[in-house]
């Protein structure tokens, strides 16, 4: 039997379905109520086939070349046990230089040009990291931060004049934010840390929300991953992504 985890939305977020519309990767229906400027709801269902979320990319960031991450991976695959015939984004790798940040990004169009908005996120993810567990350079579950950003400019990996490579917008560093992101929580999954390992899904979300003002073109850059204090193998899952922008009133 196919199991698929959904969270129910939140009395803001129906209110704003309503209005605005929303599914698939497209920007939704101008609002009639907002003169001024146009409000967007997105989502990617990695459970769907890939055409139907194209534009999610992967990279990876926070080390130098001799301590890059292994094993790096963005792809859809099947769930594990217990979910049958479902499939998701898998996002994962080996933290190498104990701060090892692994995500993927995509731009949004549709909006309105220059204009600042409230950039809210819901994400719906699988995850094996038990709660409560000791690791080498941080714990597996609470030591791996997930993150939700987004800018203007595209976020890009790139190596500094040191040779450190690094994320060129403002995301913070684990569990701290910067000016451009949201730290949504981590990837524990609340299995004790001395029982059998299991999956175990986990919607994660933030509904105040950050402002970010779109280009001149309307567009903007939305960027999702897990930023890894624990130094060894993490991963997660990725079901799915609803993503909100509300413009910003003045009174």
């Amino acid at each position: 039997m196919k199991r698929i985890w959904l969270a129910s939305l939140s009395a803001a977020t129906l209110a704003l379905l309503t209005a605005c519309g929303g599914g698939g990767d497209d920007p939704a229906a101008p609002s009639t109520s907002t003169p001024v400027a146009v409000s967007g709801l997105y989502t990617s269902d990695f459970s769907q086939a890939p055409a139907n979320w194209a534009g999610w990319n992967g990279e990876s960031s926070d080390y130098t070349a001799a301590t890059a991450p292994t094993g790096v991976a963005f792809e859809q695959r099947a769930l594990p046990a217990p979910y049958v015939d479902t499939k998701a984004m898998f996002i994962g790798g080996r933290n190498n230089s104990d701060d090892a940040f692994l995500y993927i990004k995509k731009q949004f169009t549709g909006l309105t040009a220059s204009t600042n908005y409230t950039f809210t996120i819901q994400a719906n993810l699988v995850s094996s990291a038990p709660s409560g567990c000791l690791g080498v350079g941080g714990a597996p579950g609470e030591s791996v931060y997930v993150i939700a950003a987004a800018s203007p400019t595209e976020p890009k990996a790139t190596a500094d004049s040191t040779g450190y490579t690094k994320v060129n917008i403002d995301r913070g560093n684990q569990g701290t934010p910067g000016a451009a992101s949201m730290v949504l929580g981590n990837i524990a999954n609340g299995v004790a840390c001395n029982a059998p390992p299991r999956y175990v899904a986990k919607l994660l979300r933030n509904t105040t929300g950050i402002t970010v003002k779109t280009d001149a073109e309307g567009k903007v850059w939305v960027l999702f991953g897990i930023d890894s204090g624990f130094e060894d193998t993490s991963s997660i899952y990725l079901q799915s992504l609803t993503i909100s922008f509300v413009p910003v009133t003045t009174t």
